[in-house]
């Protein structure tokens, strides 16, 4: 097997963060479209942190900016739910600045051979990988493997302070284990970090392909024949028109799908027959009444 040699597996976003100016905001849509999607709000602390899907997105308001950041289980959920480009529309709909995309690609292959292939590759300085211009020292993170007693984990290309591009190559298969317990094949996940001074677009959120083997396919890894050409700033105002779903659909879906209101209303029960009253007024008072809403909290 040619651990450089991948030609068939589907490149997708990661890691998302994104920032625009407080008086032209997306971050009314942005989270209208999450409420839409089924996310549910799990802290208001200094943000709005929604829960959706394996992930979060983390929506921060301040003086000097606005912005949101959705990790890679938010992503993929996003997708599942064929509702990404709706996502994208509306943080196209205002001036706006990626400041990190995350793009990976997961393969079968056994993650301890493939950092065994690259720490060998790697192992003289005049053979060290280049994601840019320059070439960069690799530092890995590894441990042993509990199945087989092998070498495995992470190697690390670029990851220094101020870094504008860098990329990691890790057991994917051994951080889930690790982290959930889940376990599947043996996979490898190839992942490309772009900073803002790249200029990533939109575009390459939704068509992460040409960005991902722009920089991974200098000598990391062989790079398909028919992958489109990337040079910064290609998605331009890159920009789509996607039809939004009724406030009243979604109110009715956060509502009918909320387990902490069917919680709320079985600690309710328990308490006394009249109980769902009592907390039917509760929720009056503190949301209704005179109470803070969750739009003030976080500004």
């Amino acid at each position: 097997m040619n651990l450089t040699d991948i030609t068939k597996t589907e490149v997708f976003a990661d890691w998302l963060s994104v920032t625009c100016s407080p008086e032209s905001s997306f971050m009314d849509s942005v989270q209208y479209a999450l409420d839409s999607m089924g996310g549910a709000i799990v802290s208001i602390d200094k943000a709005h942190t929604y829960s959706l899907g394996n992930g979060t997105v983390r929506l921060q308001r301040t003086p000097h900016f606005h912005s949101v950041s959705i990790s890679g289980g938010s992503l993929s959920r996003i997708r599942e739910l064929r509702k990404l480009e709706y996502l994208l529309s509306c943080i196209s709909e205002v001036p706006h600045s990626i400041t990190r995309l995350d793009v990976a690609i997961d393969t079968a292959q056994d993650g301890a051979d493939v950092i065994d292939y690259y720490h060998k590759r790697f192992s003289k300085s005049s053979r060290y990988p280049k994601l840019s211009r320059k070439t960069v020292e690799p530092s890995y993170m590894l441990n042993r493997r509990a199945s087989d007693d092998r070498m495995t984990g992470t190697v690390y290309i670029g990851h220094t302070r101020g870094t504008k591009v860098s990329a990691r190559i890790y057991d994917k298969q051994a951080e889930l284990l690790q982290k959930t317990g889940a376990q599947v094949p043996p996979t490898t996940r190839y992942e490309l970090t772009v900073r803002k001074d790249m200029q990533p677009s939109l575009r390459d959120v939704f068509q992460p392909s040409a960005i991902f083997w722009h920089y991974m396919g200098k000598t990391l890894i062989k790079a398909p024949d028919d992958v489109p050409t990337w040079e910064h700033g290609w998605g331009g105002s890159w920009n789509m028109q996607v039809e939004k779903p009724l406030v009243y659909q979604v109110l009715k879906s956060k509502i009918q799908d909320n387990p902490e209101l069917q919680r709320i209303f079985e600690l309710a029960d328990s308490m006394s027959p009249d109980g769902r009253d009592i907390a039917i007024n509760m929720i009056r008072r503190s949301h209704l009444e005179g109470g803070v809403s969750l739009g003030e909290v976080s500004n």
